[in-house]
């Protein structure tokens, strides 16, 4: 199998830990946006030049969105076009149908279901501290061995018009649970009002968590400390 590997974060930890998993599988390379598009969702590249930049051997980056490194590995020609898409593993919990439709994790395996490929994507909780540091990530061996368990589980049931949504809970290893309950958002939607140093306004928008709602995949994850495995389907449009 040839695997793409991607995500909204960038060159991350959590990308690299992917990688590690995705060759286990068969021959696989990542190819990432060149910064941080968290929520830019399914977001294409149509009005400005594509740039890749190679960090490393099997390491990639674009100036562009998940789903355009999704697009670019199918259709560039410059790498070996993949039979799967392995997302994440994303900084944060993609729970519930916001996070379905908004993430840019979550979104380039939409877009290599349009595609017509297989795909996967993976989120953990946030640690303590900067992103950017290793340690914050949690123990990689627990990790990468929860993520390699989980993928050899859905390789047999992979099809080329859905893919699988899975987050990780804070302590591993962890019972597993397939749900299609999911949380409508788990975010209190806020609109703050500042000031620049020159007193002109401006907006910054964020959110506040939810209370979880009991037997969603938030739920499931977070009080229950299990990793959801939720199945997106595109034959609810069709």
């Amino acid at each position: 199998m040839k695997i793409l590997v991607t995500n909204d974060d960038g060159d991350s930890e959590g990308l690299r830990r992917l990688l590690l998993v995705a060759k286990k599988f068969g021959s696989a390379y990542a190819i990432a946006p060149n910064r941080q598009r968290s929520a830019v969702s399914g977001a294409v590249t149509l009005h400005k030049p594509i740039r890749l930049h190679k960090i490393e051997r099997d390491i990639y980056t674009i100036n562009g969105t998940p789903s355009d490194c999704v697009l670019f590995a199918i259709h560039s020609g410059e790498v070996e076009k993949p039979d799967l898409v392995l997302s994440g593993i994303n900084w944060g919990y993609n729970l519930g149908i916001g996070s379905i439709l908004g993430s840019g994790t979550v979104a380039a395996c939409w877009q290599a279901c349009l595609e017509g490929i297989s795909s996967i994507a993976f989120s953990q909780v946030k640690g303590d501290g900067n992103w950017h540091e290793k340690e914050v990530w949690g123990d990689r061996n627990t990790i990468v061995k929860a993520v390699e368990d989980v993928t050899k589980e859905l390789l047999p049931k992979l099809r080329s018009n859905k893919f699988f949504n899975v987050n990780l809970p804070p302590k591993l290893p962890a019972k597993k649970l397939y749900t299609k309950t999911l949380e409508t958002e788990r975010y209190q939607t806020i609109v703050e009002k500042r000031n620049d140093p020159y007193g002109k306004s401006y907006y910054w928008i964020h959110g506040e968590e939810r209370k979880t709602k009991k037997g969603t995949d938030s739920y499931e994850v977070i009080v229950n400390g299990r990793i959801t495995i939720s199945e997106i389907s595109l034959d609810c449009f069709v």
